[in-house]
This record gives C-alpha cells, structure tokens and sequence, in this order.
C-alpha cells in the first residue's frame, strides 16, 4: 500500500444541480489552475468555445448554459467548462470487451489518485440515462446508457495536440444522445478532438469497433475488441514504451483468444501485472476496474483491495466509500 486515499462517491442527480455544484466547489481551484497551466493565451476565446459547441454539439449548449449559471461563472470558468481546446494532459489505461456469448467492456483506468474525481454518477440530463464514471466536471471516462451503450476511452500515445474538444466531453455526448455503437462512430468521426485517443464500443447487439482519433488525421474505425496506449500495430512513442502498452495489448490478445478462459478470470485479470500496474507516483497506478453489462444494463467497479461495488439503472445506490492505494 503506498498510502495514497482518495473518496469514492456514487451520486444520483438527474439534472446538475446541487450535489454538482457542491462537488463542482470543492474542485474549481483545482481545475482552473490546470486550465490555465499553460497561461491564458494559450486557451480559446471565450467567443470561440461557444462558436465550437453550437457547430460540433449544439445540443450541448443549453446545458453549458446552465452550468455557467449555477457557478456564475467567468470567462475563464465558462471557457473551462466548454472544454475546446483544454489544457493537455496524459492518462493510462487497458480496455476490451470480452464477446462471448454477450458483450462485455472491461477497462482498467490508470492515472494519479490526487487527480481523479472518483465519482460514479447516475443522470438524465435530456431523454437517456447515464450511469459513468466522470472526468473535467461533466465529461466521462467511461460509462453505459440505458440502452446498453457502453464507451471507454485510452490515451492514444502521441503528444500532439491540436484544435478540438477533450474527450470526456464527447463520451458524455455519445452517451447522452447515441443508441448504437455505429451511432457513436458517427460522432467521433465529425467532433474533433484535441489529443489522440483510442475508444472502445459496445452495445446490446454485440457491435463492438474502437476508434482511433487523432487531432491531426481522420478517425479510424477498426473492429478490434480492446485498447493500450498506442494506435495502430507498432507506435513506437515514449509513452507506449513507458507504460508498457504492447505488454498489455500481448496480454489482452492472449486472453481473449484463450478458448478456456471465464469471464470472471478475464475480469480477475486486470486486477495482475501488466494490466495491472501501482506505478501512482507517475500518474500511472490503476485506479479501478470497470465491467460494463450491456445486457444486464448493470456494472461493477472494482477497487484496491478487493474492494467491490455494483450498480444498475434499475437499483442505483448512493454511497461513499475511501479506498487505499
């Protein structure tokens, strides 16, 4: 244990409204000086944000609306919110959807305990229910909607950055308004984003793709099942190598081919080297596992020390809890 703490809370809010702003007041320190790490000049117009929602997700607008209402938000506040052209920043991750007999996504989110919101939250902020894991105040890591539509996402490997929205922003769009896996391809190929990242698709009839996105090259559709932290066969980034990332993808190949594997032992491991790593000091530790359940419209989330929850759209519960890394 390296002694590192971070709360868990699972939230049920249909619309952001109080448990939002209250979290959201804990947090805006943290996250305005991320924003503005690289200086003011560095981030858009404020003209410029709301010129990109209302062209790439206008259906967002009203909602960013709302948002900059109940934080009575600045420019620097509303800019952040919008999320166009945010502040860089690197994360981990190993995700495959386990096809058997049902679809199944897996993921294995890695990244600094101090920096992760470590919040599970159930909405409805227009005519679908969310259950996901969220990032950037109201974005997504990953997550399920009612209709069985389960997204994660991974840190593609390249340190290019370009002109496009982060991409918990996206997931949440696609979660807020997709059905199908080939909705949601759709979406990533039209809104772009300003990193590259690799995200990965299921949905109640077992379409499974991930989708490798670029700021500077036109998305890539394929129908691999899983994702490290590289695209294409061989990237040979600093980051892949760092974060052993074609160990990983080995390993995720070895068990979804492996004819005598379980679910629940594909599951269990995530929970080992390499998938599994507790390298937090370089914002590299695995913070938790997530199954998605397209078909049971259920999900577990796994934590240090065998620790477990589970949640559904049909019994949702709110808890806190403090986890150990």
């Amino acid at each position: 244990m390296s002694g590192l703490s971070k709360q868990i809370v699972c939230v049920n809010e249909t619309k952001p409204g109080e448990k939002w702003l209250s979290f959201y007041q804990k947090a805006d320190k943290d996250y305005l000086k991320w924003f503005l790490k690289e200086g003011d000049f560095k981030r858009p117009s404020l003209y410029d944000c709301q010129h990109a929602l209302k062209q790439y997700m206008p259906e967002f607008v009203p909602m960013w609306q709302h948002l900059c209402e109940l934080t009575n938000a600045d420019d620097n506040i509303a800019r952040m919110l919008s999320l166009y052209c945010p502040t860089p920043y690197v994360s981990g991750c190993s995700q495959a959807v386990w096809t058997r007999y049902c679809p199944v996504l897996v993921r294995n989110y890695d990244y600094n305990p101090a920096l992760f919101e470590g919040r599970i939250q159930k909405s409805k902020w227009f005519d679908t229910e969310v259950i996901a894991s969220t990032d950037c105040l109201w974005g997504v890591l990953d997550g399920m909607n009612e209709h069985g539509l389960a997204v994660s996402l991974t840190y593609g490997g390249s340190e290019i950055v370009g002109e496009g929205f982060g991409i918990p922003l996206i997931l949440r769009y696609i979660l807020e308004f997709c059905k199908t896996t080939q909705q949601a391809i759709e979406v990533l190929e039209r809104i772009p984003t300003n990193m590259s990242y690799n995200v990965t698709i299921t949905d109640q009839i077992q379409h499974v793709a991930t989708v490798e996105l670029s700021p500077i090259e036109a998305p890539k559709v394929t129908f691999k099942p899983f994702a490290v932290n590289h695209q294409g066969d061989l990237d040979l980034t600093n980051y892949a190598l760092f974060s052993n990332s074609f160990e990983r993808k080995q390993c995720l190949v070895e068990r979804l081919s492996d004819p005598m594997i379980t679910l629940e032992a594909f599951i269990d491991s995530f929970e080992y080297a390499p998938l599994h790593s507790a390298d937090y000091q370089n914002n590299f530790g695995t913070l938790y596992t997530a199954v998605y359940n397209p078909s049971l419209k259920a999900m577990e989330y796994r934590w240090p020390n065998h620790l477990k929850s589970y949640q559904s759209f049909e019994n949702f519960q709110e808890y806190e809890m403090w986890v150990y890394y």
